[in-house]
């Protein structure tokens, strides 16, 4: 029988989190996605992104794209992930009104549309978070897709990043960073959405 490498620190904490995360019911879910999203609706009302790039959610993360159709800013596109080669990704225009199809891993995302470009506007960009600390270092899905991702862009200056995360979840104790992780800006929550950065 091989023998396996012992896990480093974050891949226990993510387990961790994660098994607690599964044991949510639907009803919790739900209920405390319903607040997200209200908390985010505030705060976007004096906010001037011009786009905004969501997810859609799995394993019981928040569920954030319903606020999309309550966006006061009709002007706004709001894009989603879509699955490239090579574990790349890109952000694609969807409403909510439009078909998805099944992506790799079976997780939906948008079909043809139009993609976003980031460097184009300034846009917030919603980052589907296992934990958070206080300090804004992020504890992702562990496959690296958003790390991956905005290490691909030449210039992160108009880009505003937030970590979606269960109150729960946003850690008092530090989660172990690499030098190439990239703090969030702000923590969106169900008890509301808290700054972390001078930039919002």
């Amino acid at each position: 029988m091989p023998i396996l490498p012992p896990k480093d620190a974050k891949s226990v904490l993510r387990d961790a989190v994660r098994a607690q995360r599964l044991a949510m019911n639907a009803t919790e879910v739900e209920m405390a996605s319903k607040k997200i999203q209200n908390h985010l609706l505030k705060w976007l009302e004096d906010k001037s992104f011009g786009a905004i790039a969501g997810y859609l959610a799995v394993r019981n993360e928040a569920i954030i794209h319903p606020a999309m159709d309550q966006d006061q800013n009709h002007d706004r596109r709001w894009y989603f992930p879509r699955v490239l080669p090579g574990q790349m990704m890109e952000f694609i225009a969807w409403r909510s009104y439009e078909p998805l199809r099944r992506g790799r891993f079976g997780i939906k995302e948008p079909g043809d549309g139009q993609k976003l470009e980031f460097q184009s506007r300034d846009v917030l960009l919603l980052l589907p978070s296992v934990a958070v600390d206080q300090h804004g270092n992020r504890l992702g899905s562990g496959a690296g897709y958003y790390d991956r991702f905005l290490r691909s862009l030449p210039d992160l200056s108009r880009i505003t990043l937030v970590a979606v995360c269960w109150d729960r979840f946003v850690l008092a104790d530090p989660i172990p960073a690499e030098p190439y992780d990239v703090p969030v800006h702000a923590i969106l929550t169900e008890n509301g959405a808290f700054e972390l950065s001078k930039k919002v």
